[in-house]
């Protein structure tokens, strides 16, 4: 499975430039809430279709337009998005005009279709006229390696030719109320283009994988997902490691073990902030930008991340020692 390309707006911009810069050099941002700076749906993506439109949906359709090209099959192309629970304000607002309007059945009708989990991966794909495998997935801090595997069996069993993968987390008032951890509260989307039969490519997913902690031995767990990717590669050919930060000194002790002699990437967390869902997506091109600006020559990475509900996922990378900027 091979990524022939990515796409980020995050805290840093809405061009992936902004982005690979901003985390090469790990800039420093605003300790507060943090947007995607100047990105209005309206203004960004046009008047027509957006009146209503949810900002997380807009922030998705926006990442997706750099990673489709006219050659693309429609038929043939599909969407995996991860996110914590679709639009959390949305879900607010409905939710609230059915206790507040004269009767539940007062609610204006556009705005429901941004109340469900799986409105932002089939607004999207309607957008774009994606007509291929559609889904959306919710697995928290671990959503976006999860959404590699997923797309690894699509691919596999010749569902699709290409598959967009990620997540996407909106700033609102009610994604406050379920925020964690000490990390300001960060929005994004960032998606990366898998597809089986690419000349060339940024990278390659050789292995993706994930299980639950049953015994809350999250240190055992890390390690063991560690050392089930690590069979087309040696510990030892690992340039670096990269974990989610949520696993605190159990996920990091258990990297150090598995590879010692690799580099130790920081979590995205530090650089742009709690993205919960769109977390390990962010990971995955933060990974490939940095690799990017590291010498010549391949370089493997091993991603972990852990979800505080018993999730653990890893995945090993191989980018290209290439300019991996999309």
């Amino acid at each position: 499975m091979i990524i022939t390309a990515w796409s980020a707006l995050s805290p840093y911009g809405t061009e992936d430039q902004a982005f690979a810069e901003g985390t090469t050099a790990r800039r420093p941002l605003p300790h507060k809430p943090r947007p995607v700076p100047d990105f209005e749906p309206r203004e960004y993506l046009g008047r027509q279709g957006t009146r209503t439109m949810g900002r997380a949906t807009a922030l998705s359709i926006a990442a997706a337009t750099r990673l489709l090209t006219e050659d693309m099959d429609p038929t043939r192309t599909g969407l995996v998005l991860g996110t914590t629970n679709g639009s959390a304000q949305s879900i607010l607002e409905v939710n609230r005009a059915s206790r507040e309007r004269k009767s539940p059945h007062h609610v204006q009708p556009s705005s429901i279709q941004n109340a469900t989990m799986n409105s932002i991966a089939g607004q999207t794909a309607i957008w774009h006229g994606l007509q291929g495998p559609n889904a959306t997935l919710a697995g928290g801090t671990t959503t976006g390696l999860l959404a590699l595997g997923y797309c690894r069996r699509l691919l596999l069993t010749g569902r699709a030719d290409v598959l967009l993968a990620g997540a996407v987390e909106e700033l609102s008032e009610a994604r406050t109320w379920v925020r964690s951890g000490t990390a300001p509260l960060a929005e994004g989307c960032a998606l990366v283009r898998l597809e089986t039969d690419a000349t060339g490519g940024l990278a390659e997913v050789l292995a993706v994988t994930s299980l639950v902690v049953t015994d809350g031995d999250t240190k055992t767990a890390v390690r063991r997902a560690a050392e089930r990717v690590l069979d087309r590669v040696s510990p030892g050919q690992v340039w670096a490691t990269m974990g989610s930060g949520t696993g605190e000194d159990a996920e990091s002790t258990a990297l150090t073990t598995v590879c010692p002699q690799a580099t130790r990437l920081p979590p995205v967390t530090e650089a742009v902030g709690q993205l919960h869902s769109a977390a390990g997506a962010f990971q995955l091109v933060t990974a490939l930008t940095r690799a990017a600006v590291s010498g010549p020559g391949d370089r493997v990475v091993l991603l972990t991340s852990v979800e505080h509900q018993g999730i653990v996922a890893a995945a090993v990378v191989r980018i290209k020692g290439e300019n991996v900027v999309a």
